[in-house]
């Protein structure tokens, strides 16, 4: 009980102009672990968690959620992934481990080569960012506006799928 209640507090305290904050901890933890166990699969090293990165990821996922849009950001410095559920009557039960999953899902499609600008890489590109052998950091936010659709966004840093080059 105490935990649903605290998880409630967290949303309600967070709630702004229509959009809610979704902050759950031991989801974000869970994320963390599907980005790393499948990095450790391939002997790449573990990501770290960046409370810079998350910023700017709850940053970027209000203003989807704000607009009601889904589109990447402008912005280069960053690699980025974005997931999104719509009417959702799951709110808070996991959105960060939902969309970790959904990105490594794209593993299915993966063809190990450089990467090109084709169909492929739109099949496989959040998964191919998740194993970028450089990215050594990444931080995860989320938001639901009061359509309920959520948003969940993820930046890395140093960002990959870098055209012609390997992910690992």
């Amino acid at each position: 009980m105490k935990k649903r209640l605290l998880t409630l507090t967290l949303l309600i305290s967070f709630v702004s102009l229509g959009q809610t904050k979704i902050l759950i901890k031991e989801d974000l933890t869970k994320s963390l672990k599907v980005h790393n166990q499948e990095r450790e699969l391939l002997g790449l090293s573990k990501l770290k968690w960046c409370t810079d990165l998350q910023k700017d990821a709850e940053n970027y996922a209000k203003y989807l959620a704000r607009t009601d849009k889904f589109e990447h950001s402008q912005q280069n410095n960053q690699g980025e992934n974005l997931y999104y559920e719509y009417n959702s009557e799951s709110i808070t039960k996991k959105p960060f481990e939902r969309a970790s999953t959904a990105w490594l899902d794209e593993k299915n499609d993966f063809i190990y080569s450089a990467i090109k600008l084709d169909d492929n890489f739109y099949k496989t590109g959040h998964y191919t960012q998740i194993i970028w052998a450089e990215t050594n950091k990444v931080g995860i936010g989320a938001y639901v506006n009061s359509k309920g659709n959520v948003y969940v966004v993820a930046r890395y840093s140093p960002r990959g799928n870098y055209i012609g080059k390997y992910p690992y």
